[in-house]
């Protein structure tokens, strides 16, 4: 019994071990590159998902408009509609007596309409049945249809709110897809921020644990120097008083470090409490980028230059607004069917009558204080302003993008530069290491060497994150992939 006893809690031993195994390598994600990490962003990060969410909402609006632009069917109708009531009535000698009447009343028609996009009009069709019910004695039931009924709404010299929304909503759509897809880039800008701001405090953290380990090195050689004589205690003090930095800056380094990998965690959307290493990338691509092509693709592709075609017609929509507000405008309405009444249901539809409608309602205003002209001249003047808004705006927009390029096209070459000037850094420190270990260079000298050593590798590192934060800005300014000569897409 106690063998079985010991096997069972063995078992279960074993299974929470590779269940704890497991465990621990889900949260392992290993070490990832910069691509790597942009697509894991824009995969699972609440920023992307709040960017889809968006373009979404504008898909089903923008389709929302377009079913307004096609016929539309609806039925309608009215039942049982029951009323019993008591009436007064009037007999031809005067005499005031009361009636009581109980009738119901039930409806149903079908309609078509159809919205004309030209002119702001409504198209309709229709068909309609009614039955009346009077209950006094002997029930009596009377119908009345109307078989066919071709209706038509015409505003007259009236703002065409329908013509507008087509000029709008395409360009939202389209805005709105721009927009996402620049989310997207922004996303990865954001990752590449954040990617090397954690490798650099990596950089940082390294450095600082080699710095005390070469400071305490240094230390224990100059107390053995300073006791046979051969430095002064200054020289021993300087390398007491730089191991206890080295010490402080490691301590510095572990806290942000820590920091900023958990911020990177965050934004790529883990616990913090997940195995992650970076890889930076080691090879910079030499893109080549003409700023006229750049300049183009951007007035295409980005947001902000459809924005301001956007403002133009929303301010063109304005000033056509206020003019057919104070300007004469009617409504033509006009109805042309057939309809038919009858005891019986089946002479319902038999020899059905002409039914005509049409009615012409009109709207002058004759006297107002001068609201109307007011009103008009506010909203000519919007447009100015913003079409003189939209041209300075669009100099700037060019500006920014000839600069960013120009810049972009120079921070290859001072990556290159800054990863020459890390090489040497690092052999000029190895090179007075070692004549300080045979007393050629005083210990100034030594840490001098170890500074630049240290403030080169930031400096590449750095670098690295201007070229590469740099190409995704371009990205996210054209929208165009310059590397592979393609416009940047995403799916939803």
């Amino acid at each position: 019994m106690n063998k079985i006893v010991s096997v069972f809690v063995a078992l279960i031993f074993v299974a929470l071990c590779f269940k704890s195994a497991d465990a621990q390598q889900s949260e392992d994600l290993g070490t990832l590159s910069l691509e790597q990490c942009i697509t894991i962003a824009q995969d699972r990060s609440p920023v992307a998902n709040a960017a889809r969410y968006a373009l979404i909402a504008s898909k089903w609006q923008y389709r929302s408009f377009r079913a307004d632009l096609l016929p539309s069917l609806s039925l309608s109708g009215d039942a049982p509609n029951y009323n019993k009531n008591i009436f007064s009535n009037i007999l031809d000698n005067g005499q005031v007596t009361f009636s009581s009447r109980t009738q119901s009343e039930a409806s149903a028609s079908v309609s078509i309409s159809q919205s004309i996009l030209p002119t702001g009009g409504t198209l309709s069709l229709s068909s309609g049945l009614t039955r009346l019910g009077v209950f006094r004695g002997e029930n009596t039931y009377l119908w009345q249809s109307t078989p066919l009924v071709v209706g038509l709404r015409q505003p007259i010299f009236q703002f065409n709110n329908l013509k507008w929304r087509n000029r709008l909503e395409p360009l939202q759509y389209e805005i709105a897809q721009k927009e996402f897809v620049e989310d997207m880039e922004g996303i990865a800008l954001t990752v590449t921020q954040n990617f090397f701001n954690a490798y650099l405090a990596k950089i940082n953290l390294q450095n600082a644990e080699f710095n005390v380990a070469r400071n305490d090195s240094i230390y224990n050689i100059s107390q053995g120097r300073y006791n046979l004589g051969n430095i002064a205690e200054n020289d021993l003090l300087q390398s007491e008083l730089a191991l206890r930095n080295a010490e402080a800056e490691l301590t510095r380094a572990r806290i942000e470090y820590e920091r900023s990998l958990n911020d990177f965690k965050i934004l790529l959307g883990y616990p913090t409490d997940v195995q992650l290493e970076l890889n930076p990338p080691d090879d910079l691509p030499e893109v080549q980028v003409n700023i006229e092509k750049a300049k183009q693709l951007a007035i295409e592709n980005n947001s902000e230059a459809l924005n301001y075609r956007l403002n133009e017609i929303q301010a063109d929509q304005n000033l056509a607004l206020a003019k057919s507000e104070g300007g004469f405008n009617a409504d033509l309405i006009a109805n042309y069917g057939l309809n038919q009444t009858s005891e019986e249901f089946a002479d319902l539809y038999q020899n059905p009558e002409n039914r005509q409608f049409i009615t012409l309602g009109f709207d002058i205003p004759l006297f107002n204080w001068g609201k109307q002209q007011a009103q008009v001249n506010a909203a000519r003047n919007q447009q100015r302003e913003v079409a003189n808004s939209i041209q300075f705006q669009r100099r700037q927009f060019d500006q920014r993008v000839q600069y960013i390029v120009s810049q972009f096209l120079q921070l290859r070459d001072q990556a290159l530069l800054a990863a020459q000037s890390d090489t040497i850094a690092q052999r000029r420190y190895d090179v007075a290491q070692n004549r300080y270990l045979i007393g050629r260079i005083d210990i100034t000298n030594l840490f001098i060497a170890q500074n630049e050593k240290d403030s080169a590798r930031q400096g590449y590192i750095r670098a690295l994150r201007d070229y590469w934060t740099g190409w995704y800005e371009l990205r996210q300014l054209t929208l165009y992939n310059f590397l592979e000569d393609r416009p940047i897409t995403y799916d939803l």
